[in-house]
C-alpha cells in the first residue's frame, strides 16, 4: 500500500472517531476506579429483583432498590477485612447519601449465624445502616440468571441501581463512595 493512502485512511478513521466521540460518551458511564478495581458497567441494564432475605431481627424482610432514588446494594461478610472498614464508612456517610437522593442496602452473606452478624456490627458500632441477612448467598445464588446481583468474583461487592431498579454495574473492594470520581458516577446514574 502507498504511504500516502495509508496516511489518508488514518486521517479518515481519526475523523470518523472524532465525530463518534460525543455520542460514546452520552452513552457510557462516568469512570470510577480504585488503585486495584474499577466499576464495570453491565450491558444490557438488568432490573434487580426484590429480594426475600432476613431482617437483623430473623423476620422476612424484603431487600430491593427504592424507586426513584439510585441506590448502592452492598453484599458483604464478617470475615472480609475490607468490610470491618467499609461498614462504618457507610454508617457515616448515611445522611450524605441520603441528601444526594442515594439509598444503601447492606446484604450480608455470611455463612455463621445471624446472631454472629448482629454481635459483629455492634462491635463496628453500626447501628442505622439498613444491613438484611442472607445466609452464604443463598437467596442471592438461587434466584439464578433473573438476579444481576452476584458474590461470584468475590466479596466485598456493590452493585449500583438506577431509579427505575436496573442495575447499571458494580465494583469489587474497597472504594471511596464519597469520592469525586463516585459522585460524578452516582450523579450521572441519577439523572437517566
Amino acid at each position: 500500500m502507498p504511504p500516502c493512502s495509508f496516511t489518508r485512511r488514518l486521517a479518515l478513521q481519526a475523523t470518523l472517531g472524532l465525530l463518534a466521540a460525543p455520542g460514546l460518551a452520552e452513552t457510557r458511564l462516568p469512570q470510577f476506579r480504585t488503585a486495584r478495581y474499577q466499576f464495570i458497567e453491565l450491558d444490557p441494564v438488568q432490573p434487580m429483583a426484590p429480594l426475600t432475605l432476613q431482617g437483623l431481627d430473623g423476620k422476612p424482610a424484603l431487600a430491593r432498590p427504592v424507586p426513584g432514588k439510585v441506590c448502592l446494594v452492598y453484599l458483604w461478610a464478617t470475615w472480609c477485612p475490607v468490610c470491618r472498614i467499609t461498614l462504618p464508612r457507610f454508617e457515616r456517610q448515611l445522611a450524605d447519601f441520603k441528601a444526594r437522593d442515594v439509598e444503601l442496602v447492606t446484604i450480608s452473606t455470611d455463612e455463621r449465624e445471624l446472631s454472629h452478624v448482629r454481635q459483629y456490627l455492634v462491635r463496628l458500632g453500626i447501628k442505622r445502616l439498613p444491613v438484611f441477612y442472607d445466609r452464604a448467598g443463598k437467596v442471592i445464588a438461587g434466584a439464578g440468571t433473573q438476579q444481576p446481583l452476584s458474590t461470584a468474583e468475590g466479596l466485598p461487592v456493590i452493585y449500583v441501581t438506577d431509579r427505575r431498579g436496573g442495575v447499571r454495574g458494580y465494583m469489587l473492594g474497597e472504594a471511596d463512595w464519597a469520592s469525586p470520581q463516585a459522585t460524578a458516577l452516582l450523579d450521572h446514574i441519577g439523572r437517566l
